[in-house]
């Protein structure tokens, strides 16, 4: 039963509680007079209107005082209440009722300067009715009291958080953004000394920044108020000094009086002030200083509007910006005309009046780049005629491939084989001869385009180095081998000297420099002859290719490895070629990391040379066996699959491959591929061979078809597509590849292997 009751009894007590009146939220009150009076009683009591600025009451600015007012509450708030100042000195002492709410304090490092300030009252110093407030102040300079807002904690807060931000971050950021950018100039004229307006403006806006940086801290760095306030006066002199400087040097004017003025007043002014604060007189000193200092940037001022060719009206907007700022904070500061609760100007206007003269100053940059413009003409007509050349020889390049693209490779591919089939089975006489020379001009086509396909590869990335140690012996035989023909054709003397001499480089890639390099000079070349040595240097090994051809005029030798440069063409017909061996060597030999270079006399001949590594080993590897040639008879009996669209190729490659004795199982697309292997036998074929662009598909997917029926067959694709994205995808492929188009020679051996 006690429980009961126990329960009963407490619910009754929060229903009452609930059921009683709450306290109802005191509202904001303005204190606009307060009683005054000389913390010493120097002067009788007054009662004054707020905001007090004792300098327009004739008060001293340093004089420590009291003012007292009355706050009613009709009960205790509940919550806290506050105390909001416009301006409070950063020197304060605060008491409700006789209890200390607030105390900062009198040290020295405290400067005493007016700012917002919200004081906040908890409910235990405060009572019902009436409540006694009494706020200490003292100040360094601009002494007074703003208007004061008495109310809730809550109801205060983002109102003065409001007023912190641009009164004081506001000023802080914009400052802090001043004083990167002076640095950022500093810095230029520090690389560049010339520029002595862009050096001066930076340290005017370094100095003015940091001065205005402190007008919101409201402490010193230096541990005595006097002597940070002689600092302030300092800072001004030399902003003013460093204004006249750099307004002389944005003109371009000399001005020596007024150098020796400026100079004068940044060293007598600051003495003076330092004599003045040490007498406690700097508050006079202040009142005579600052108007010599505004006489001083008045010629600057005139400088920067009124002779200024360029951006007059950017200068006097800004430099007018700055003068109201200084004549605004002088009546502030200085004269004590305004009102206590009203604020620094410069600190605001500086960083807007910096990016103004910095377009200025921009301006003048680009100016005085131009000397520098006129001297790099000539090299940007040169570059920009040599843009053009480039874009020429590349739409060239781009118009050729086009037209040697898929199409052009069919009918030679078909044209090769059948040209080599027919000398096979040609008896001795006319038709041999007629056949051979068709046969050749059929290669000298092939190259063209191999060539061109080269270039591909090497842009899509599907050429890849394996160097190892190499024989140049083997190199030279195999050279010879393919173009003392060539030499004899010419009535040329083509030499390759033995060598023992052993490289590290690739063998494909070498190979094909060296055949290019001996190719072009058996070209140019019409008596006389060829000769290929190799000489050691040190650690590396130089190859020389010697001709007694016509040789290259020396404004020319820069430009001739580079694709589509032919520079004896005009002069001896167009069956030269298209100038691609030259840039194959050029890019085989930066893929190899190996050096090239010429030395060419015209009318007597040129040298080619490229330098590689000499192999490490003193003995050397065992030389590789000669490789065999490889055989038709090896193809004998092999069965063979043939994917190919087009027919005349299809039947060229099947005559071809039949006539060496291989099996051979022809299909024109993907579809026919398809109904074969559903119902082929077991029996694997051993070889496929498959063109790349196929109709329902491309080879790729043929010879995954195969090999998922009859599992890894060795295969090969042949393509003659010159796309470096298509090169790319057959590279990461990673099966064997035959590039249109190809000798008779070549098919038999990618087969043979």
């Amino acid at each position: 039963m006690r429980k009961a009751w126990g329960g009963i009894a407490a619910l009754l007590a929060v229903l009452a509680l609930a059921c009683a009146p709450a306290h109802a939220t005191p509202p904001t009150q303005r204190i606009a007079s307060a009683e005054f009076e000389p913390a010493d009683r120097s002067a009788p009591a007054q009662f004054v209107t707020l905001p007090d600025t004792w300098d327009q009451r004739g008060v001293d600015r340093r004089l420590q005082a009291r003012y007292r007012f009355v706050v009613t509450l009709d009960a205790v708030p509940s919550e806290s209440m506050a105390l909001a100042f416009t301006r409070l000195s950063t020197r304060h002492r605060i008491t409700i009722n006789g209890q200390v709410a607030a105390d900062e304090g009198m040290a020295a490092t405290n400067l005493g300067l007016p700012q917002p300030a919200l004081i906040e009252l908890a409910p235990v110093l405060l009572r019902a009715g009436r409540n006694e407030v009494e706020i200490e102040v003292s100040h360094m300079r601009n002494g007074g009291l703003s208007a004061i807002d008495v109310g809730p904690l809550s109801a205060l807060r983002t109102p003065h958080q409001r007023l912190l931000l641009l009164g004081i971050e506001l000023q802080r950021a914009m400052n802090m953004a001043c004083l990167g950018l002076a640095l950022l100039l500093i810095a230029i004229w520090w690389r560049r000394r010339v520029e002595t307006a862009l050096g001066s403006f930076g340290l005017l806006a370094l100095i003015g920044s940091l001065r205005n940086y402190g007008y919101s801290m409201g402490v010193s760095v230096t541990g005595n108020a006097f002597w940070a306030d002689w600092m302030l006066v300092a800072v001004n002199t030399w902003v003013a000094a460093l204004f006249g400087v750099f307004a002389v040097a944005l003109v371009g004017e000399h001005w020596p009086r007024y150098r020796r003025w400026l100079l004068g007043v940044a060293i007598v002014v600051p003495a003076l002030a330092a004599v003045a604060a040490g007498l406690d007189r700097l508050q006079e000193l202040r009142a005579f200083v600052y108007p010599v200092l505004l006489a001083t940037v008045a010629p600057g001022v005139w400088l920067c509007v009124a002779r200024p060719r360029e951006g007059r009206a950017l200068a006097a907007l800004g430099v007018g910006a700055m003068v109201l700022g200084a004549l605004h904070d002088y009546a502030y500061q200085a004269a004590g005309w305004l009102p206590v609760t009203d604020t620094f100007w410069m600190p605001y206007l500086m960083p807007i009046t910096l990016g103004t003269v910095a377009l200025l100053l921009v301006r003048r940059m680009v100016r005085a780049l131009g000397e520098v413009e006129t001297l790099n003409a000539e090299l940007e007509a040169r570059v920009a005629a040599r843009t053009h050349q480039l874009e020429r020889a590349n739409a060239a390049k781009t118009h050729f491939l086009a037209a040697a693209s898929h199409d052009l490779r069919q009918p030679l591919v078909t044209i090769g084989l059948l040209v080599g089939l027919a000398r096979e089975q040609a008896s001795a006489g006319p038709v041999e001869s007629l056949l051979g020379r068709v046969d050749g001009a059929v290669g000298s086509m092939e190259r063209l385009l191999s060539g061109l396909l080269d270039l591909s590869r090497f842009e899509a990335g599907a050429v890849q180095p394996h160097p190892t140690t190499l024989h140049l012996d083997e190199i030279f035989a195999a050279i010879g081998a393919n173009e003392q023909v060539h030499a004899a054709h010419k009535r040329l003397r083509l030499r390759l000297r033995p060598t023992q001499l052993q490289v590290h480089s690739d063998r494909v890639l070498l190979e094909r420099i060296l055949r290019n390099l001996v190719g072009n000079a058996l070209r140019y070349t019409t008596r006389g002859g060829v000769l290929v040595a190799a000489r050691r240097r040190g650690e590396h090994v130089r190859i020389e290719v010697r001709d007694t051809g016509v040789g290259i005029a020396p404004e020319h030798q820069q430009t001739i490895f580079e694709e589509f440069v032919q520079v004896q063409a005009s002069a001896q017909g167009s069956t030269l070629g298209m100038g691609l061996g030259l840039a194959i060597v050029r890019r085989s030999a930066t893929m190899l990391g190996h050096r090239i270079g010429l030395s060419s006399t015209p009318g007597r001949g040129s040298c080619f040379w490229i330098e590689l590594p000499l192999a490490t080993t003193s003995s050397g590897a065992p030389r590789d066996a000669e490789p065999a040639a490889a055989q038709p008879s090896r193809l004998s009996g092999r069965r063979v699959l043939l994917i190919d669209d087009e027919d005349t190729v299809r039947d060229a490659i099947r005559d071809r491959l039949q006539a060496w004795g291989a099996q051979v199982q022809a299909f024109a697309d993907i579809e026919s591929l398809q109904h074969w292997l559903a119902g082929a036998l077991d029996t694997a074929p051993e070889l496929v061979l498959s063109d790349y662009r196929l109709r329902q598909g491309d080879g790729l997917l043929a010879i995954e078809m195969i090999r998922q029926r009859f599992g890894a067959v060795p295969s090969v694709l042949i393509t003659g597509d010159s796309a470096p994205r298509d090169l790319a995808r057959l590279h990461e492929a990673g099966v064997r590849v035959l590039h249109k188009p190809f000798r008779t020679e070549a098919l038999l051996d990618v087969l043979a292997t």
